[in-house]
Protein backbone atom coordinates (compact mmCIF):
# COMPACT_ATOMS: atom_id res chain seq x y z
CA UNK A 1 0.00 0.00 0.00
CA UNK A 2 1.29 3.19 -1.00
CA UNK A 3 1.81 6.48 1.45
CA UNK A 4 -1.03 8.40 -0.59
CA UNK A 5 -3.36 5.38 -0.19
CA UNK A 6 -2.68 4.85 3.78
CA UNK A 7 -3.18 8.34 4.00
CA UNK A 8 -6.43 8.38 2.16
CA UNK A 9 -7.58 5.49 4.41
CA UNK A 10 -6.72 6.66 8.05
CA UNK A 11 -8.65 9.96 7.04
CA UNK A 12 -11.43 8.04 5.82
CA UNK A 13 -11.45 5.91 9.42
CA UNK A 14 -10.90 9.86 11.48
CA UNK A 15 -14.36 11.26 9.05
CA UNK A 16 -16.50 7.69 10.21
CA UNK A 17 -15.40 7.93 13.65
CA UNK A 18 -16.76 11.52 13.66
CA UNK A 19 -19.95 10.09 12.24
CA UNK A 20 -20.41 7.50 14.54
CA UNK A 21 -21.66 8.49 17.20
CA UNK A 22 -23.32 12.33 18.14
CA UNK A 23 -22.13 14.16 21.33
CA UNK A 24 -24.37 13.33 24.43
CA UNK A 25 -27.07 15.89 25.47
CA UNK A 26 -25.99 18.86 27.88
CA UNK A 27 -27.41 18.07 31.64
CA UNK A 28 -29.27 21.16 32.13
CA UNK A 29 -30.20 20.17 35.62
CA UNK A 30 -30.78 23.06 38.14
CA UNK A 31 -27.89 25.64 38.05
CA UNK A 32 -25.65 23.54 35.82
CA UNK A 33 -26.67 25.08 32.18
CA UNK A 34 -23.63 27.77 33.46
CA UNK A 35 -20.95 25.34 33.00
CA UNK A 36 -18.75 24.26 29.77
CA UNK A 37 -21.08 21.87 27.28
CA UNK A 38 -20.32 18.48 26.73
CA UNK A 39 -17.31 17.50 24.29
CA UNK A 40 -18.85 17.33 20.75
CA UNK A 41 -18.48 15.02 17.63
CA UNK A 42 -16.96 17.79 15.87
CA UNK A 43 -19.81 18.26 13.00
CA UNK A 44 -22.04 21.35 11.66
CA UNK A 45 -25.23 21.28 13.83
CA UNK A 46 -28.31 23.33 15.07
CA UNK A 47 -30.39 22.73 17.35
CA UNK A 48 -33.39 23.86 19.08
CA UNK A 49 -34.31 22.93 23.00
CA UNK A 50 -37.10 24.14 25.09
CA UNK A 51 -37.28 23.55 28.77
CA UNK A 52 -39.47 24.19 31.81
CA UNK A 53 -37.64 24.19 35.15
CA UNK A 54 -39.06 24.75 38.60
CA UNK A 55 -38.09 24.04 42.19
CA UNK A 56 -39.98 22.82 44.89
CA UNK A 57 -41.12 26.23 46.78
CA UNK A 58 -40.72 24.12 50.31
CA UNK A 59 -37.18 23.32 49.75
CA UNK A 60 -36.04 27.32 48.65
CA UNK A 61 -33.99 27.43 51.91
CA UNK A 62 -32.03 25.56 53.69
CA UNK A 63 -32.23 24.17 57.08
CA UNK A 64 -29.56 26.63 58.76
CA UNK A 65 -30.91 29.54 57.38
CA UNK A 66 -27.78 30.55 55.26
CA UNK A 67 -28.97 29.75 51.73
CA UNK A 68 -32.53 30.87 49.41
CA UNK A 69 -32.36 29.53 46.16
CA UNK A 70 -35.66 29.86 43.57
CA UNK A 71 -35.77 28.47 40.14
CA UNK A 72 -38.94 28.82 37.65
CA UNK A 73 -38.99 29.12 34.35
CA UNK A 74 -38.64 28.37 31.00
CA UNK A 75 -35.85 28.41 28.06
CA UNK A 76 -35.71 28.10 24.59
CA UNK A 77 -32.18 28.09 23.31
CA UNK A 78 -30.95 27.94 19.97
CA UNK A 79 -27.16 25.93 19.85
CA UNK A 80 -25.06 26.12 17.07
CA UNK A 81 -21.83 23.88 15.83
CA UNK A 82 -19.26 24.70 13.71
CA UNK A 83 -16.81 22.71 12.79
CA UNK A 84 -14.19 22.32 10.69
CA UNK A 85 -10.88 19.90 10.06
CA UNK A 86 -7.28 20.71 12.27
CA UNK A 87 -5.23 17.62 10.68
CA UNK A 88 -6.35 14.21 11.64
CA UNK A 89 -8.72 16.15 14.33
CA UNK A 90 -11.46 19.00 14.47
CA UNK A 91 -12.00 22.36 16.24
CA UNK A 92 -15.59 22.53 17.21
CA UNK A 93 -16.93 26.19 18.30
CA UNK A 94 -20.66 25.61 19.83
CA UNK A 95 -22.60 28.94 20.38
CA UNK A 96 -25.95 29.11 22.51
CA UNK A 97 -28.35 31.83 22.13
CA UNK A 98 -30.97 31.46 25.19
CA UNK A 99 -34.50 33.22 25.75
CA UNK A 100 -35.61 33.04 29.07
CA UNK A 101 -39.07 33.75 30.19
CA UNK A 102 -42.09 32.36 32.76
CA UNK A 103 -43.26 30.42 29.67
CA UNK A 104 -46.32 29.10 28.52
CA UNK A 105 -46.02 25.42 29.42
CA UNK A 106 -46.78 24.79 33.33
CA UNK A 107 -50.35 24.04 33.03
CA UNK A 108 -49.95 21.88 30.44
CA UNK A 109 -47.31 19.87 32.27
CA UNK A 110 -49.77 19.86 34.86
CA UNK A 111 -52.61 18.91 33.44
CA UNK A 112 -50.59 15.74 32.23
CA UNK A 113 -49.40 14.78 35.52
CA UNK A 114 -53.12 15.40 36.66
CA UNK A 115 -54.57 12.87 33.73
CA UNK A 116 -52.41 10.29 34.67
CA UNK A 117 -52.39 10.75 38.36
CA UNK A 118 -48.41 11.61 38.52
CA UNK A 119 -46.97 13.43 41.20
CA UNK A 120 -46.90 16.60 40.25
CA UNK A 121 -43.40 17.93 42.24
CA UNK A 122 -44.73 20.83 44.03
CA UNK A 123 -46.04 22.29 40.83
CA UNK A 124 -49.12 23.08 42.94
CA UNK A 125 -47.87 25.31 45.27
CA UNK A 126 -45.80 27.26 42.38
CA UNK A 127 -47.11 30.06 40.70
CA UNK A 128 -47.83 29.45 36.84
CA UNK A 129 -45.54 30.59 34.20
CA UNK A 130 -43.21 32.56 36.86
CA UNK A 131 -39.97 33.70 35.66
CA UNK A 132 -37.96 33.65 38.70
CA UNK A 133 -33.86 32.59 39.39
CA UNK A 134 -32.36 33.67 42.31
CA UNK A 135 -29.90 32.43 44.30
CA UNK A 136 -28.26 34.14 47.46
CA UNK A 137 -25.93 33.11 50.81
CA UNK A 138 -25.73 34.56 54.11
CA UNK A 139 -27.99 37.64 52.24
CA UNK A 140 -25.50 38.02 49.50
CA UNK A 141 -26.94 37.32 46.01
CA UNK A 142 -25.35 35.18 43.82
CA UNK A 143 -27.71 35.68 40.95
CA UNK A 144 -30.63 36.85 40.12
CA UNK A 145 -32.85 36.59 36.76
CA UNK A 146 -36.57 37.91 37.07
CA UNK A 147 -37.13 40.18 33.72
CA UNK A 148 -37.42 37.93 30.45
CA UNK A 149 -35.24 38.43 27.44
CA UNK A 150 -32.67 36.70 25.53
CA UNK A 151 -29.07 35.85 26.44
CA UNK A 152 -26.01 35.16 25.01
CA UNK A 153 -24.56 32.24 27.00
CA UNK A 154 -21.07 31.31 27.04
CA UNK A 155 -18.84 30.19 24.04
CA UNK A 156 -17.60 26.66 23.80
CA UNK A 157 -14.39 26.05 21.96
CA UNK A 158 -13.45 22.44 21.16
CA UNK A 159 -10.40 20.15 20.47
CA UNK A 160 -11.14 16.57 19.42
CA UNK A 161 -9.36 13.29 18.08
CA UNK A 162 -11.40 10.41 16.97
CA UNK A 163 -9.83 6.90 16.35
CA UNK A 164 -11.64 3.89 14.98
CA UNK A 165 -14.49 3.22 12.74
CA UNK A 166 -18.44 4.21 12.91
CA UNK A 167 -18.80 0.58 14.37
CA UNK A 168 -16.35 0.70 16.96
CA UNK A 169 -14.31 3.68 17.98
CA UNK A 170 -14.20 6.51 20.45
CA UNK A 171 -12.62 10.49 20.69
CA UNK A 172 -11.02 12.57 22.88
CA UNK A 173 -10.77 16.44 23.72
CA UNK A 174 -10.39 19.27 25.58
CA UNK A 175 -12.91 22.30 25.78
CA UNK A 176 -12.33 25.94 26.97
CA UNK A 177 -15.89 27.88 27.73
CA UNK A 178 -15.07 31.21 27.59
CA UNK A 179 -17.05 33.95 29.62
CA UNK A 180 -19.21 35.06 26.85
CA UNK A 181 -22.48 35.15 29.42
CA UNK A 182 -22.96 37.04 32.79
CA UNK A 183 -22.78 34.71 35.74
CA UNK A 184 -24.99 37.27 37.57
CA UNK A 185 -28.36 36.20 35.30
CA UNK A 186 -26.70 32.48 35.35
CA UNK A 187 -25.70 33.12 31.30
CA UNK A 188 -22.40 31.66 32.54
CA UNK A 189 -20.30 31.29 35.05
CA UNK A 190 -17.91 34.44 34.63
CA UNK A 191 -14.24 32.46 34.57
CA UNK A 192 -13.09 30.41 31.43
CA UNK A 193 -14.25 26.87 32.16
CA UNK A 194 -12.50 23.96 31.13
CA UNK A 195 -12.76 20.22 30.58
CA UNK A 196 -11.39 16.62 29.35
CA UNK A 197 -13.04 14.32 27.93
CA UNK A 198 -13.11 10.75 26.20
CA UNK A 199 -15.97 8.62 24.54
CA UNK A 200 -16.25 5.10 23.17
CA UNK A 201 -18.83 3.09 20.99
CA UNK A 202 -19.55 -0.21 19.96
CA UNK A 203 -21.85 -1.56 17.25
CA UNK A 204 -23.80 -5.09 18.08
CA UNK A 205 -25.78 -5.89 15.25
CA UNK A 206 -28.66 -3.54 15.40
CA UNK A 207 -27.58 -2.27 18.81
CA UNK A 208 -25.11 0.25 19.59
CA UNK A 209 -23.36 0.92 23.05
CA UNK A 210 -22.05 4.04 24.18
CA UNK A 211 -20.73 5.99 27.11
CA UNK A 212 -18.39 8.98 27.56
CA UNK A 213 -16.93 10.66 31.08
CA UNK A 214 -15.64 14.07 31.56
CA UNK A 215 -13.77 16.40 34.38
CA UNK A 216 -15.16 20.19 34.48
CA UNK A 217 -12.60 22.52 35.70
CA UNK A 218 -13.95 26.09 36.65
CA UNK A 219 -11.41 29.06 36.00
CA UNK A 220 -13.52 31.03 38.90
CA UNK A 221 -12.16 35.18 39.46
CA UNK A 222 -10.85 35.60 42.82
CA UNK A 223 -13.91 37.68 44.03
CA UNK A 224 -16.40 35.79 41.85
CA UNK A 225 -19.81 35.52 43.96
CA UNK A 226 -19.90 31.61 42.82
CA UNK A 227 -17.62 31.02 45.40
CA UNK A 228 -19.52 31.70 48.03
CA UNK A 229 -21.79 28.56 47.38
CA UNK A 230 -19.57 25.89 45.95
CA UNK A 231 -17.47 23.41 48.03
CA UNK A 232 -15.11 22.63 44.67
CA UNK A 233 -14.41 24.14 41.31
CA UNK A 234 -14.41 20.52 39.60
CA UNK A 235 -16.69 17.58 39.13
CA UNK A 236 -17.62 14.72 37.05
CA UNK A 237 -19.85 14.17 34.54
CA UNK A 238 -21.18 11.18 32.43
CA UNK A 239 -23.73 9.35 29.60
CA UNK A 240 -24.24 5.74 28.77
CA UNK A 241 -26.52 4.61 26.45
CA UNK A 242 -28.15 2.04 24.33
CA UNK A 243 -29.56 2.31 20.79
CA UNK A 244 -31.58 0.39 18.83
CA UNK A 245 -30.52 1.33 15.28
CA UNK A 246 -33.05 1.64 12.14
CA UNK A 247 -32.87 0.09 9.25
CA UNK A 248 -35.08 0.15 5.64
CA UNK A 249 -37.20 3.08 4.60
CA UNK A 250 -40.18 1.53 6.35
CA UNK A 251 -42.38 3.61 8.84
CA UNK A 252 -41.28 1.18 11.07
CA UNK A 253 -38.37 -0.58 10.47
CA UNK A 254 -36.74 2.40 9.72
CA UNK A 255 -37.51 4.03 13.47
CA UNK A 256 -34.39 3.84 15.71
CA UNK A 257 -34.67 4.91 18.90
CA UNK A 258 -31.75 5.98 21.47
CA UNK A 259 -32.39 5.53 25.29
CA UNK A 260 -29.36 8.00 27.72
CA UNK A 261 -28.81 8.31 31.26
CA UNK A 262 -26.26 10.92 32.25
CA UNK A 263 -24.70 12.22 35.50
CA UNK A 264 -23.15 15.12 36.33
CA UNK A 265 -21.81 15.95 40.25
CA UNK A 266 -22.77 19.14 41.74
CA UNK A 267 -19.19 21.61 43.29
CA UNK A 268 -22.59 23.37 45.15
CA UNK A 269 -22.71 22.98 49.13
CA UNK A 270 -25.53 25.41 49.91
CA UNK A 271 -27.38 22.88 52.62
CA UNK A 272 -30.11 22.55 49.63
CA UNK A 273 -30.54 19.12 48.71
CA UNK A 274 -31.34 20.18 45.23
CA UNK A 275 -28.41 21.89 44.43
CA UNK A 276 -26.11 20.14 46.79
CA UNK A 277 -26.37 16.70 45.67
CA UNK A 278 -25.76 15.01 41.66
CA UNK A 279 -28.11 15.81 39.06
CA UNK A 280 -29.39 12.52 36.98
CA UNK A 281 -31.31 12.58 33.77
CA UNK A 282 -32.59 10.73 31.18
CA UNK A 283 -32.44 11.54 27.07
CA UNK A 284 -35.14 9.48 24.59
CA UNK A 285 -33.79 10.14 20.98
CA UNK A 286 -35.76 8.97 18.24
CA UNK A 287 -34.51 8.87 14.60
CA UNK A 288 -35.83 7.86 11.13
CA UNK A 289 -33.92 6.79 8.11
CA UNK A 290 -35.68 9.13 5.82
CA UNK A 291 -34.51 11.75 7.77
CA UNK A 292 -31.08 10.93 8.41
CA UNK A 293 -29.93 14.58 9.02
CA UNK A 294 -32.04 14.85 11.91
CA UNK A 295 -33.40 14.04 15.66
CA UNK A 296 -35.82 14.75 17.71
CA UNK A 297 -36.50 13.51 21.44
CA UNK A 298 -36.57 14.68 25.16
CA UNK A 299 -34.71 14.64 28.74
CA UNK A 300 -36.33 15.04 31.78
CA UNK A 301 -35.17 14.28 35.64
CA UNK A 302 -34.14 10.47 36.44
CA UNK A 303 -34.99 9.96 40.26
CA UNK A 304 -37.43 12.16 42.20
CA UNK A 305 -39.26 14.97 41.56
CA UNK A 306 -37.55 17.50 44.12
CA UNK A 307 -36.88 19.77 40.90
CA UNK A 308 -39.01 19.04 38.46
CA UNK A 309 -37.43 20.07 34.59
CA UNK A 310 -38.23 18.36 31.04
CA UNK A 311 -36.51 19.18 27.70
CA UNK A 312 -37.77 18.88 24.14
CA UNK A 313 -35.30 19.16 21.60
CA UNK A 314 -34.62 18.66 17.86
CA UNK A 315 -31.45 18.93 15.53
CA UNK A 316 -30.08 19.01 12.41
CA UNK A 317 -27.28 17.72 10.85
CA UNK A 318 -24.88 19.57 8.00
CA UNK A 319 -22.63 16.52 7.96
CA UNK A 320 -18.93 16.22 7.29
CA UNK A 321 -17.90 20.40 7.37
Amino acid sequence: MTFVNLRVLVIAMVAAGLAAQETPRPNRVAWFEGFPEPLPEGVRELALEATSQMLRPDLERSGDGRSFARLDGESWQFTGDWAMQAGSSRINVRMRVASRSGGIADQAIWTWHQMFNMLQGGREDAPKNRLAYHLERDGRVIGDLSRPGVALMDLDVAWVRPFGTADAGGRLGVSVQLPTGKQADFSGSGGTDGLVGAAAWKRLGRFKIFGQAERVMLGLPRHSPLRAVLAETSFNRAWASAAWLGEGPGLVGGMGLEISLSYAGSPYRTGLPRLDRAGWQQHWTLRHTRLPRWRFGVSEEAGTFTAPDITAYVAYRFGQP
